[in-house]
């Protein structure tokens, strides 16, 4: 509670210049929605009765009173205009999506391999940086393209590594020797089989051949 609804000496001086309790309640729970999702929902979701005690005690209030806040009215956009401009919140512009879209493929997939792993990571990244989430199925997009791309450039350089040798081995495993009726690459993938001395010889002699 305290590590994500604590509100700033600057937020509660910020929430504190509003007029009357509801809309002191209503900014307070805003700022602290956007501060600890990144964005704001819309409709709002339903926030516990916990969390809002939490908030209205520290502007100095027995209980809460945002049940009558407007939350899709004139005055909640403004309330909102007033927190970016206080805190730096921003939307996101088609060059910082590029740009996370880049960091992701070159540094963020390093370490989180698949889409939902790459996903927490750009939504950390984003609220680093106080840039507000894009709607989730475009998030999606970027970081499936993102993960896409990591693993084509992996593959890439890889392939740029091999020397020519190497190749002409690997395009040997693909090959169906005239005695065999699998290539060596099948062979390769097959079961292991159950362990044993037998099936050791044979591991051991495809190998040697």
């Amino acid at each position: 509670m305290v590590e994500h609804f604590l509100l700033t000496p600057a937020e509660l001086h910020l929430v504190l210049t509003c007029r009357g309790d509801t809309n002191r309640c209503g900014m307070a729970l805003l700022l602290k929605t956007l501060s600890h999702l990144g964005y704001v929902p819309d409709p709002m979701p339903h926030i516990p009765d916990e969390v809002r005690a939490f908030v209205a005690g520290q502007i100095g209030l027995l209980w809460d009173c945002s049940d009558g806040y407007a939350w899709n009215g004139s005055t909640r956009d403004y309330h909102l205009a007033q927190i970016r401009q206080q805190t730096g919140w921003r939307f996101p512009t088609a060059r910082e999506k590029d740009e996370l879209e880049t960091w992701l493929r070159t540094q963020g997939a390093i370490d989180a391999h698949t889409a939902d792993a790459l996903f927490d990571v750009a939504c950390d990244r984003l609220r680093q940086e106080r840039v507000e989430l894009p709607a989730e199925g475009e998030l999606q997009r970027m970081v499936h393209s993102a993960l896409n791309g990591f693993f084509q450039d992996l593959h890439h350089r890889l392939a740029e590594a091999l020397t020519a040798e190497d190749r002409t081995a690997i395009e040997g495993l693909l090959v169906v020797p005239e005695a065999a009726t699998v290539s060596g690459f099948e062979a390769l993938k097959a079961s292991p089989g159950k362990p044993g001395v037998a099936n050791f010889q044979g591991v051991s002699s495809f190998l040697c051949n």
